[in-house]
């Protein structure tokens, strides 16, 4: 499941990926403080976007399935990727971008697309410069998403179906790391959101600071 990086950008690409409830949305937020904090320029963003696409995407999960719904999330991520994501790279920031192509090696393959469609689908699509999947306790996980609502039909309500998301996000995070894709999979156990934006921010800052044309500082 190799993704290629279009262009050398002076920027850096965080994406966070995991299954529902696991916390991906609480931790992007956190992380973006505890980076701008540090004086890196930062840009939080999340995927489906907030285009026409991307809102078409959200609210059509019950409308549209299987192949229809993959073609139609990344159409919406390579218009991100060229509107909001490379201009962000191309300015020497940080993007911390929550859910990304590997969610669609998770969801899509769910929607019953299969693996060589969807990588095949994905070629031209950015590499993360670092791809972090946070992993976590399936009943855990599935009270959060309850608890949050169901407001797609990928938001399961039963745990055999948390345990197959879980399972199929640890697959991903394995194969991304295995084809080259730089990739931290964090185990979230029963640490805070807090404990676990930290914890995902100290290799994000030492891969940074390792590059050999650092970003800019806003102070």
């Amino acid at each position: 499941m190799p993704l290629t990086c279009s262009e050398d950008l002076p920027g850096f690409l965080i994406t966070l990926d995991g299954p529902s409830g696991v916390g991906k949305t609480t931790c992007s937020r956190l992380l973006r403080d505890i980076l701008t904090a540090s004086g890196l320029p930062v840009l939080r963003t999340t995927q489906p976007s907030d285009s026409p696409i991307g809102a078409l995407a959200r609210s059509g999960t019950h409308d549209f399935h299987n192949l229809a719904l993959t073609c139609l999330v990344a159409a919406d991520r390579y218009h991100h990727i060229a509107t909001v994501i490379e201009p962000e790279l191309r300015a020497g920031r940080v993007v911390v971008c929550d859910r990304y192509v590997p969610s669609a090696f998770v969801l899509d393959r769910l929607d019953g697309a299969d693996v060589a469609f969807i990588t095949n689908l994905y070629r031209h699509a950015r590499r993360a410069d670092l791809a972090v999947f946070l992993l976590g306790d399936p009943q855990v996980c599935l009270r959060r998403a309850q608890q949050r609502g169901t407001y797609s039909r990928f938001h399961r309500s039963d745990l055999a179906a948390a345990e197959a998301e879980r399972a199929l996000f640890t697959e991903t995070a394995e194969h991304f790391r295995a084809t080259g894709t730089p990739t931290l999979i964090h185990q979230i156990g029963h640490a805070d959101a807090g404990a676990v934006a930290a914890a995902v921010a100290e290799p994000i800052t030492t891969a940074i600071a390792a590059r050999s044309h650092p970003l800019p500082r806003t102070r």
